[in-house]
């Protein structure tokens, strides 16, 4: 059997993503697993997951995917590069995983994995644009694009970006799993309208935040779109991160430019900066739109604010030290025994099993328990917002029935 992994958000899931699994399977075979690595609460883009961790797993296994595993908590809030290289960690530690599936605008896999090598053997010219000032993708689109237009000129867009990245992520580890390129179909990254019937993500989450989410039916499997419905009924969808505005603020306050330092990478323009607009402003908003620069692109300034709020320093390895289960479908249960004789750290199904694991991975497991109590502050039903979840809460398993 062939064990595909897919780095994914689900955001909510919608139809694009259902497209990119059924490509995946058309590529590799009918009967592909897919083993989805999942951001929990917290999305790389520096926001709170407008539904929750376990939800948005369910969804996924009720259209199509095997199993679906929790991404750590410090590669979410990480740059791309972060990110990928997180997400690939988590996938070659099982041990069964043969390929990654991405998407990308341009599924030139020849030209992207091009890109890949330039951007290694460029790491000189990448210095010097970040050293200038230039944040980390143009710094790198930059450095490319010396050495290959064309293969630079794949950096322009982000899903290639994020396609490069993992195909760097995997190199670092040997490439032991091998890259499939899906063509991206559909709305743009961030696009404001959906194409061909397929939106974006973002797309989806404005109708939800202005109350329409009758809007999000046609454009998400039926399947998505009913867990999306009922988390809405129970209070617990749509979660927006204005919702915790004070909580965050009154934590932030605390803070000045030395002790926001090691969520910013000792960088200490970005720590005074940010201590300066977190003084001066009155929401998260207003203090990223003070914050930022073309030096501090907008969802670096949210990802760092929100690591000071969560406690989880730059420090913190993007690399799992452990696997944590979010919901298990068809083929699921065989993945999972198979996991048992293959993969290389411990796989956590039931959290309440949590306290039994060794001391060492005791303080990543408490971040992971803090954050998802901070997130359901943000749940819009008051009567939800209580602590102690994450200890209660187990992988949705998919019957045949």
């Amino acid at each position: 059997m062939t064990v595909c992994g897919i780095v994914a958000e689900y955001n909510p899931f919608h139809a694009g993503h259902a497209h990119h699994i059924v490509q995946t399977r058309r590529a590799l075979g009918a009967d592909t697993a897919i083993v989805c690595a999942m951001s929990g609460n917290f999305v790389q883009r520096g926001d709170l997951a407008v539904m929750e961790k376990y939800a948005r797993a369910e969804a996924a296994v009720r259209c199509g995917a095997d199993l679906v595993l929790e991404t750590p908590l410090a590669a979410c809030l990480s740059s791309a590069e972060g990110f990928a290289r997180g997400a690939a960690a988590l996938l070659d530690a099982l041990g069964s995983v043969s390929h990654l599936s991405f998407g990308a605008e341009q599924a030139d896999l020849a030209l992207l994995q091009q890109a890949a090598d330039l951007s290694l053997r460029q790491s000189e010219a990448l210095r010097h644009g970040l050293a200038a000032g230039l944040p980390y993708a143009a710094a790198m689109q930059q450095a490319v694009s010396a050495a290959d237009p064309a293969a630079g000129a794949l950096l322009a867009s982000p899903n290639n970006t994020l396609g490069i990245e993992y195909l760097r992520a995997l190199a670092a580890r040997g490439n032991r799993i091998q890259p499939l390129a899906i063509e991206r179909k559909g709305g743009a990254h961030d696009s404001d309208t959906p194409a061909d019937g397929l939106p974006s993500a973002s797309y989806l989450r404005g109708l939800l935040a202005d109350g329409d989410a009758a809007a999000c039916r046609p454009l998400m499997p039926e399947a998505s779109f009913a867990v999306l419905e009922r988390e809405i009924q129970s209070g617990a969808a749509p979660v927006t991160r204005s919702a915790v505005d004070l909580a965050v603020l009154a934590h932030l306050r605390r803070l000045d430019a030395a002790t926001l330092l090691p969520f910013c990478s000792g960088d200490e323009g970005l720590a005074h900066r940010l201590a300066d607009a977190i003084r001066d402003n009155t929401s998260f908003s207003s203090i990223c739109t003070a914050a930022q620069t073309r030096r501090y692109p907008l969802a670096r300034v949210r990802r760092v604010l929100l690591r000071a709020w969560l406690g989880l320093p730059q420090s913190v390895p993007p690399e799992p030290q452990y696997i944590r289960v979010l919901a298990i479908g068809r083929q699921g249960r065989g993945l999972l025994r198979r996991m048992k004789d293959t993969c290389a750290l411990p796989v956590i199904i039931k959290p309440v099993t949590e306290r039994s694991l060794p001391e060492n991975l005791q303080s990543a497991l408490a971040r992971d328990a803090l954050a998802d109590d901070l997130y359901t502050l943000a749940y819009p039903a008051p009567g939800l917002r209580v602590g102690g979840g994450h200890f209660r809460k187990t992988p949705f398993c998919l019957t045949d029935g």
